[in-house]
């Protein structure tokens, strides 16, 4: 029975790191009944997004990252921004799948519209 523990033992002392992933699930129901929904799963770089119902029959995906200048120390005028990485509309139903992701993904999805980032992230997207 230690023979399958002794494997992961080495492993775990090794220094093996096991990165954990993200995954997000919207849902907006309306008398109880689902409307929109989307599922995201971003790990390592890698993302499946799916839109899995949508009223107006879309979603509207933006993916982007915080972008600041090295010497903006943190102000928002001196730099820093929003770089959307991509933008894509899948139909009701569909999902895709993107590679060589950045660190420090965000997204927005909208039903009706494409999102804008930044602006996207501060409502109910």
């Amino acid at each position: 029975m230690l023979r399958p523990i002794v494997p992961i033992a080495c492993l775990l002392l090794a220094g093996c790191k096991f990165e954990a992933g993200l995954t997000t699930v919207n849902q907006l129901s309306i008398e109880g009944r689902a409307v929109n929904a989307t599922r995201s799963t971003v790990m390592g770089g890698e993302g499946e997004f799916e839109c899995l119902r949508s009223v107006s029959g879309s979603c509207h995906y933006v993916l982007f990252v915080d972008d600041c200048a090295a010497d903006a120390a943190g102000n928002p005028d001196d730099g820093c921004g929003a770089r959307v990485v991509h933008a894509f509309t899948l139909s009701a139903g569909e999902r895709q799948h993107l590679e060589q992701l950045p660190r420090g993904l965000r997204q927005c999805v909208d039903h009706d519209a494409p999102p804008v980032a930044p602006d996207c992230a501060g409502s109910s997207s």
